[in-house]
């Protein structure tokens, strides 16, 4: 392969390439992923429960082998957050989060007071033999 024809796969690639990242743009515009929903408050369990299956599927932007991003018509979003059953399941998530917040705290603050609890004593090592030669008394045996 020459280096004329190298420089014109390139950049039919990257052609390729921002062609699909247009594509991605406007989808963006249109469609909210889950990442997008976490982001307006929503959390795994709600949008499985309130809006199901993802209007739309698309290869993951970043990492080809992961799974494809699941894409929410944002007229359907907004319409299911008008909803009564969304403020509902909306509040319990939140007071649920503000008490595992609290909870995480509380185990925090405990972990902080074993820490600066009594000390606890560990035995020294035996000190190293010295390396010095002992000089030892010659025995006295009986003559």
């Amino acid at each position: 392969m020459t280096t004329d024809e190298r420089d014109q796969d390139r950049q039919d690639q990257d052609r390729r390439d921002q062609d699909q990242r247009d594509q991605h743009r406007r989808v963006r515009r249109t469609h909210l992923s889950a990442a997008g929903l976490r982001a307006r408050g929503w959390t795994a369990g709600m949008i499985r429960r309130l809006l199901g299956e993802p209007d739309l599927r698309q290869a993951n932007p970043y990492f080809r082998t992961a799974p494809p991003t699941r894409l929410y018509s944002v007229e359907r979003v907004e319409a299911v957050e008008r909803s009564e059953e969304f403020r509902a399941v909306s509040a319990v998530a939140v007071r649920r989060s503000g008490a595992l917040r609290e909870a995480a705290l509380r185990r925090r603050r405990a972990a902080g007071r074993l820490r600066s609890g009594p000390e606890i004593q560990v035995r020294s090592p035996p000190p190293a033999p010295d390396d010095r030669k002992v000089a030892r008394r010659p025995s006295q045996e009986p003559p």
